[in-house]
């Protein structure tokens, strides 16, 4: 299930709001465990045998732990345990939806509890949580343990948090549906006309098509997975702060995607030595982090040269003279977002052939055979450009502030309203992508 699916929206989530409110606080939990279970299961009902032996296997490897006077090597097999079963689905192509996320879900949630005994219901109440159990955020234990708490004292579903979800959920929905998706046919009709047939405005065009797209499509997201926190009274951390607004790769990998940075952080670099072994042993633990990274987000080469390409740009920028460049007003913008741009083509180009053909493009480097359609570029700006402002408008700090200062004004609510009536609109022409961030 897909939280921009009609069902989704006017018939699981109001029903299942409803209920959590309606129940007696002892039923909130096992509630909670029963939606994560539908949500996932819903038009994949084999998988839930996979979801459900997961939960009951790294339920085991949490209370061997919090009995062992040395638990270090058994958390070290918990994570070479779901490492490897992720890894090996990988490369047999069985990928139930989420799965990377709910892999590094179990080896954190594993690691942090390893001192504190947690009971099953709670346990299973963190896995199954399901406004991030397909795409995240990585929401840590101790995110959950006051709400885990509150859960059973009291209601945890109260009017103004489903108000206040319902803002953001529809800010998010909107992003996705009316923006990104929207936009992928732009990129989806510059990726079929291919290298040989476009010129380098739009090869360019095309980089910042698929910039922009990502970025809507996984904020918005990672805003509806918030936004259904806040109405389900277990809030999620926010996964992204203005990444656009970073004047260096290293500043943009702190604001993009922030709990998956911060896991990478916490359970591999800081571990191995972070920073604190000398230059060489940094670079290697650099590394080592984007090699995995890569590698997390798939097999393809692409993933492999898009991962090489950051880390050498993030070494430079620390131990070379590219760090002065990030120091400076204006300049330290036009780098950033020309090697963010490059970079997301090389991530979203999986053959290599067409890749490298595309990459000549966009720097006028010639291609035997090309032949360009001159009045392309042109042609796509005046279909598209409506939504390429408002994908840049929406990667600015300008929305979030706006959001901040006027959602709770009366006439807000006609503005969602309208915004959350054209996305359905979209929803039910049937035109709409899954988001993209299921393929990993």
């Amino acid at each position: 299930m897909s939280f921009v699916q009609i069902n989704f929206l006017f018939i699981f989530l109001p029903v299942y709001i409803l209920a959590l409110r309606v129940v007696s606080v002892k039923y909130q939990k096992p509630l909670l465990i029963l939606g994560g279970l539908l949500f996932y299961t819903i038009g994949q009902k084999y998988l839930v045998v996979w979801l459900l032996i997961s939960v009951a296997v790294n339920f085991g490897f949490h209370r061997l732990i919090f009995r062992a006077k040395n638990k270090t090597p058994l958390i070290i097999v918990s994570a070479l345990f779901n490492g490897g079963l992720l890894l090996a689905c990988k490369i047999i192509g069985f990928l139930p939806l989420g799965i990377s996320f709910f892999t590094f879900q179990m080896i954190s949630l594993i690691a942090d509890t390893k001192n504190e005994k947690v009971s099953f219901k709670d346990f299973c109440v963190m896995s199954l949580y399901f406004p991030k159990l397909v795409m995240g955020p990585l929401v840590r234990y101790k995110d959950y343990k006051a709400s885990l708490i509150t859960c059973e004292s009291k209601k945890i579903v109260t009017a103004d948090g489903v108000e206040k979800g319902l803002r953001l959920f529809t800010a998010g929905m909107f992003m996705k549906v009316v923006i990104a998706d929207n936009l992928a046919t732009l990129w989806n009709s510059i990726n079929v006309a291919g290298p040989h047939g476009i010129t380098a405005a739009t090869a360019w065009l095309g980089a910042a098509t698929y910039t922009i797209e990502l970025y809507t499509d996984f904020f918005g997201y990672s805003l509806m997975a918030v936004a259904l926190g806040k109405m389900m009274g277990i809030e999620v951390p926010e996964n992204f702060n203005e990444p656009y607004s970073s004047g260096s790769i290293s500043e943009f990998w702190r604001r993009w995607h922030i709990t998956l940075g911060t896991w990478f952080k916490d359970y591999i670099y800081i571990p191995m030595g972070g920073s604190k072994k000398g230059v060489l042993r940094n670079i290697l633990n650099l590394l080592v982090v984007w090699i995995i990274t890569g590698i997390w987000h798939g097999f393809g080469l692409n993933f492999l040269i898009w991962s090489i390409m950051l880390f050498a740009f993030i070494v430079l920028e620390k131990f070379t003279f590219v760090g002065r460049i990030t120091k400076v007003k204006g300049l330290r913008n036009v780098y950033f977002i020309f090697i963010i741009v490059v970079s997301w083509v090389v991530f979203a180009i999986s053959d290599t052939s067409t890749l490298l053909d595309y990459l000549k493009c966009m720097f006028f480097i010639p291609i035997e055979g090309a032949m360009p359609a001159t009045n392309m570029f042109m042609r796509f700006i005046r279909t598209y450009w409506y939504l390429l402002v408002g994908g840049v408008f929406f990667m600015t700090p300008v929305p979030r502030i706006l959001y901040k200062k006027y959602s709770e004004k009366w006439w807000a609510v006609f503005v969602l309203t309208a915004m959350f009536a054209l996305s359905v609109f979209f929803i039910l022409k049937g035109n709409g992508n899954v988001f993209m961030y299921y393929n990993f």
